[in-house]
C-alpha cells in the first residue's frame, strides 16, 4: 500500500470521494521578474498596472504576492488539475489534484511530479502516499497500566484483556467512557442491601451520608454488623464494584469511581413491606440510581412480590424521584437457576419501574446460575464456572476480594454504567433510560447462547439475556443531550373481555385464547409503540409449578411469560400476578394477541381453570424518534476491534434468521472453486471463502490442509477467522445437526486443544490449519 497514489488531501483515505492524484506545491522563493512573464494582464486593471510598475522585487512579493498565487491557482483549475486546496494554515502552499490520474493507480505519477517541478513558478512539488497510522487508543498495553490500583488488572469486564485482537471481545466498552471524562461526577447511588463499610479506604472517598441510612436499627449509620462469617458482606461488595476510588493503590476501579454512593442497611433483620417501601423511597429527590441486589427466595417454588407499600414507593419513586424525572431501580434478575426458578415468579424484577439485569459468564455463557424470564431487560459479566474469572470489589474489614458473583455482582456493574449516562445528560428519564438500554445492548457477544429471536421491531431478545449485554460506550453516546430526544408521554392501555368465562384446564391440554385489540386507537390513550406488556391473571391450579404460560403477539413475537418449575408444588396458583414481558418492545399492540396456557406434565390429577385475565399494555402514541431507523447489529468483536483497524466483515447468517440451516453452506465454496465471481455473490469475503473450504470440509478437515488458491498464500488476519467461526457457531441447526460439519471439526480439533475457553480452542485450531496451509 505504500506506493499507492494519494485520493484525498495530505493523508490517503480509502472512504474518500476524491478519484485524482494528489500534489503538494509550494511557491515560496519566486521572483518578481518571471511572474510579471507570465501573468501580464491588460492595462486596464489598476492593480495590475501597480503591481507591473513596481521595481522591487522583494516588494513586490510582499504586496502582490497574492494575486500572483490567485492568478496561479486559477490557471491550474481552469487546466488540468482540480480541487485545489491549501495545506492549512501554510502560506503559499497549495494542493492540487490532477484530474487524469486514477485514485487507486500503484503507479506514482513521475511525469506529472517532473512537470510541476519544472515549472518556473513552482519551488517545491511532490505527489502525496499513503501514511500508515495507527490510533494510540487503550487496548491491553496501556489499560494495563492506567490505573495504580493492585486488582485493576483482573477486573477483566473493565478493559480489554485479549492478548490478540481476534479474541472475542469481553469488556462492558467503558474505558471509551472514562476517555470522555465521564466517570459519574455528581450522580448518587445507594445500595440496598446489609450495609455499607463506608470507611472502607477505596469507598469512603466517595461515601454520600445523604444517600444512606439503617432501618433495621432505625439511625443514620449504615455499617454493617460483624460477624465469624462476615456474612454482611454483600452490600459493602456491591457498592464497591459501582464507586471504588480510581488511583489510590487500594482494591480496584469502580465503574463510576466518581460517582458518590451510599448504603441501606435493611436485610440485617426483619424484613417488612414497611421497611422495603422505606428503603426504596428513600431521599429520592438526592438519590438518583437504587441499586438492589435481593428479592424473595429463589427456591425454585416462590412466588412472591412488592407489598402494598413497597408497589407505592416504586410508583412514587418513578413519579416524584429526581425531581420528576424519576428514581432508576436496578436490579437483579436472580440466582435460582439451578433450582429450576424463573424470575417471573419474582415481582421486583417483573416490574415495570426496575431495570432487571441478569449474568453472563466470562466465556459469554448463561452461568449455571441464572434464571430465565421474559422481564430481564440487559445483561452484565458475572460469575460463571468454577474455572471463571469473578468479579473484584472491596470488602469488609477494608479488605479486597476478586470472588463476588451471581447476578448480585452484575447489577451494580449496570447500576454504575447508568450512572455514567446520568453524568453525560442529568435528564434521563426512568423511561429515557430503558429506551437506551434496549436500544443499545449487544446481542453478538451472546449470540452462541440459545434462545435469541427477532421481535416484530427488528430487536433481537433472549429470555436468558434481555436485550443482550450492556454497553457502556453506545449507551452513553446514545444519550448525548445533542442526540437524544428523549421519549414521548407513555400510554397505558387496558384490554379485555367483559364476557369471560373460566376456562377449565387438566393435565396434557392447552387453553386458547384470542385477545383482539386496535390498541385504543381514538381515545387519549391509543398505543403504537409497546414497551411493557403485562398479562395479569387469576389462575386456580392443584399444582402451579406445572403451568406453562405462552404469549404470542400481532407480529408473531411469542414470549414464555412462565415456565415450568419442578420444585413448586403449590395448589395455590396465581392470584391476580403480573406477568410481564419486554420481548415486544417497539411492536405496534394493534391485532390479534393469542395467550395459551398448559400443562405437559402428565399428572393426570392435575386440574384447575383460569378464573379471569387483562392484558395491559405500556407504550407511545407515536414512534419514539431513535427507534425510526430499524437498529443494525454489528459483530461486536468487529466494532471494538475496529479501533485497531480490524476490517468488518458483512454477515451472510441474517440476524432474522438464527434458525436457517446452512448445512449446505460449504458447498458454496465447493461451487467457487470453478467460479470465483460467482464465488464472490454468495460469500462475503475471501476469508470467508477459504475458512469454508478448510475448516469446515470434511475431506479438508480429515487431511488437516486447506485448500490453496494456486500457489498465491492466503494472508488472511486471524480476525476474520474467528468471526467466520463467530458468524457459523450462531446458526443452531448448523451446530447441533448430526451431518454439521462444524460437529466434525470440533471432534477433530476440540478435546485436542489445551486451551482454557472452547471459542479460544476451536479458534486455534482453524488458525493452526491455515497455517498449515500457508
Amino acid at each position: 500500500m505504500g506506493s499507492t497514489s494519494c485520493g484525498t488531501a495530505c493523508a490517503w483515505q480509502r472512504v474518500a470521494m476524491a478519484t485524482r492524484t494528489v500534489f503538494l506545491v509550494c511557491y515560496f522563493g519566486i521572483i518578481f521578474p518571471e511572474v510579471r512573464t507570465v501573468f501580464e494582464k491588460p492595462s486596464k486593471d489598476p492593480l495590475e498596472k501597480e503591481f507591473i510598475s513596481t521595481t522591487d522585487a522583494e516588494t513586490s512579493m510582499a504586496r502582490f504576492g497574492h494575486l500572483y498565487r490567485a492568478n496561479y491557482v486559477y490557471e491550474m483549475r481552469e487546466l488540468e488539475y482540480a480541487s485545489v486546496l491549501q495545506i492549512g494554515s501554510l502560506k503559499n502552499h497549495y494542493l492540487f489534484r490532477h484530474k487524469s490520474h486514477p485514485r487507486r493507480s500503484r503507479r506514482s505519477a513521475i511525469h506529472i511530479t517532473k512537470r510541476l517541478s519544472d515549472d518556473e513558478r513552482v519551488s517545491w512539488a511532490e505527489q502525496q502516499y499513503e501514511k500508515k497510522r495507527t490510533k494510540r487508543a487503550m487496548v491491553r498495553d496501556s489499560a494495563e497500566n492506567l490505573f495504580n490500583d493492585p486488582m485493576w488488572n483482573q477486573q477483566w469486564y473493565l478493559q480489554d484483556t485479549r492478548m490478540t485482537p481476534s479474541l472475542p471481545k469481553l469488556d462492558l466498552h467503558v474505558i471509551p467512557v472514562w476517555q470522555k471524562g465521564i466517570t459519574g461526577k455528581g450522580v448518587v447511588i445507594t445500595v440496598l442491601d446489609d450495609g455499607l463499610e463506608w470507611n472502607h479506604t477505596d469507598i469512603y472517598a466517595n461515601y454520600d451520608p445523604q444517600a444512606s441510612y439503617d432501618f433495621n436499627d432505625n439511625d443514620h449509620d449504615p455499617f454493617p454488623r460483624y460477624d465469624p462469617t462476615n456474612e454482611n458482606k454483600h452490600g459493602t461488595r456491591c457498592a464497591g464494584e459501582i464507586a471504588m476510588q480510581a488511583n489510590n493503590r487500594k482494591c480496584g476501579v469502580g465503574v463510576a469511581y466518581n460517582s458518590k454512593v451510599g448504603g441501606i442497611r435493611m436485610l440485617d433483620g426483619i424484613v417488612t413491606d414497611a421497611i422495603e417501601a422505606s428503603s426504596i423511597g428513600f431521599n429520592p429527590d438526592h438519590v438518583d440510581i437504587y441499586s438492589a441486589s435481593w428479592g424473595p427466595n429463589d427456591d425454585g417454588k416462590t412466588v412472591e412480590g412488592p407489598g402494598r407499600l413497597a408497589q407505592k414507593a416504586f410508583e412514587y419513586g418513578i413519579t416524584e424521584g429526581r425531581n420528576g424525572k424519576g428514581s432508576i431501580f436496578v436490579w437483579a434478575s436472580g440466582n435460582g437457576g439451578r433450582q429450576g426458578d424463573n424470575c417471573d415468579c419474582d415481582g421486583y424484577t417483573d416490574s415495570i419501574y426496575t431495570i432487571s439485569i441478569s449474568s453472563a459468564s466470562q466465556q459469554g455463557l448463561s452461568p449455571w446460575y441464572a434464571e430465565k424470564c421474559s422481564s430481564t431487560l440487559a445483561t452484565a459479566y458475572s460469575s460463571g464456572d468454577y474455572t471463571d474469572q469473578r468479579i473484584t470489589s472491596a470488602d469488609l474489614h477494608n479488605e479486597c476480594t476478586e470472588t463476588h458473583t451471581g447476578t448480585s455482582a452484575s447489577a451494580p456493574l449496570a447500576a454504575g454504567i447508568f450512572a455514567l449516562a446520568l453524568e453525560a445528560n442529568p435528564d434521563l428519564t426512568w423511561r429515557d433510560m430503558q429506551h437506551l438500554v434496549v436500544w443499545t445492548s449487544e446481542y453478538d457477544p451472546l449470540a452462541g447462547n440459545p434462545g435469541w429471536k427477532k421481535n416484530g421491531a427488528g430487536l433481537m431478545v433472549n429470555s436468558r439475556f434481555g436485550f443482550g449485554l450492556l454497553n457502556a460506550n453506545a449507551l452513553v453516546d446514545l444519550a448525548d443531550p445533542k442526540k437524544w430526544k428523549g421519549v414521548p408521554e407513555k400510554r397505558e392501555c387496558i384490554v379485555k373481555d367483559k364476557s369471560f368465562e373460566p376456562r377449565l384446564l387438566r393435565a396434557n391440554e392447552e387453553v386458547i385464547i384470542e385477545i383482539p385489540t386496535k390498541a385504543c386507537e381514538g381515545q387519549e390513550n391509543s398505543i403504537a409503540s409497546l414497551e411493557h406488556v403485562q398479562l395479569e391473571a387469576t389462575i386456580e391450579y392443584s399444582r402451579r409449578g406445572d403451568l406453562h404460560v405462552t404469549l404470542v403477539s400481532p407480529s408473531g413475537t411469542s414470549t414464555v411469560l412462565l415456565a415450568e418449575r419442578e420444585r413448586d408444588k403449590s395448589p395455590n396458583g396465581f392470584k391476580n400476578w403480573d406477568f410481564m414481558s419486554v420481548h415486544t418492545w417497539g411492536e405496534n399492540p394493534a391485532g390479534t394477541w393469542v395467550l395459551r396456557i398448559t400443562d405437559v406434565s402428565r399428572r393426570i390429577q392435575n386440574e384447575g381453570r383460569i378464573v379471569n385475565w387483562k392484558l395491559i399494555l405500556h407504550g407511545t402514541a407515536t414512534q419514539p424518534e431513535h427507534m425510526k431507523q430499524p437498529r443494525v447489529y454489528t459483530s461486536y468483536n468487529a466494532v471494538q476491534n475496529d479501533r485497531r483497524g480490524v476490517e468488518k466483515m458483512t454477515d451472510f447468517v441474517e440476524d432474522h434468521t438464527t434458525q436457517e440451516n446452512l448445512s449446505e453452506r460449504p458447498k458454496l465454496a465447493e461451487d467457487a472453486s470453478s467460479s470465483s465471481d460467482q464465488a464472490e455473490d454468495k460469500i462475503p469475503s475471501e476469508a470467508m471463502l477459504h475458512l469454508l473450504r478448510s475448516a469446515f470440509s470434511r475431506q479438508m478437515a480429515q487431511k488437516r490442509l486447506p485448500k490453496k488458491t494456486g500457489s498465491e498464500k492466503l494472508n488472511i488476519p486471524y480476525e476474520h477467522f474467528y468471526q467466520a467461526l463467530e458468524k457459523l457457531n450462531k446458526a443452531s441447526q448448523l451446530r447441533d445437526s448430526e451431518e454439521s460439519l462444524y460437529s466434525d471439526y470440533v471432534d477433530l480439533f476440540y478435546n485436542a486443544k489445551p486451551y482454557k475457553h472452547r471459542d479460544d480452542r476451536l479458534l486455534q485450531a482453524l488458525v493452526d490449519i491455515i497455517n498449515e496451509g500457508n
